[in-house]
């Protein structure tokens, strides 16, 4: 009887050393997959935060070389200005009459709306038209 009793608790604590060296081994690979996962998290992060600033770089160079167009356009189209007046002025000559158009009046207000938008529009077109120099 005895010896069945120490047979039996000997089967247990081989038991329960089989089950601490089981949670033993999935704790190390447990830390070592977290450890994994948490660099994983934070390379992604650090290549995230680059491929912002780098987007957010590249918006504002596109808008100061926006800028730098803008204020060259204005400058040109001074100089464009006065280049025309300039050659106007030397080549004088007596105005010829043409016939203009005889105005009609209409009362629909989509007319004179139409009219004005071609107008903008045509100023639109003549702006982005402009030339100037590449910063």
């Amino acid at each position: 009887m005895e010896k069945e009793i120490t047979d039996e608790t000997l089967e247990e604590i081989l038991l329960e050393d089989e089950k601490e060296l089981l949670k033993s081994k999935k704790k190390k690979k447990g830390c070592l997959a977290r450890i994994m996962v948490i660099l994983i998290i934070i390379l992604v992060a650090f290549l995230g935060f680059i491929f912002i600033q780098q987007y957010l770089l590249d918006l504002e160079a596109q808008a100061i070389v926006s800028a730098a167009r803008t204020a060259t356009a204005e400058v040109s189209l001074k100089k464009e200005i006065e280049s025309e007046s300039i050659s106007v002025e030397n080549t004088e000559e007596a105005p010829v009459e043409t016939a203009s158009p005889s105005p009609t009046s209409t009362e629909d207000p989509a007319y004179k709306r139409t009219a004005t938008i071609a107008v903008q529009l045509t100023d639109v077109a003549a702006f982005q038209l402009t030339a100037t120099v590449e910063p």
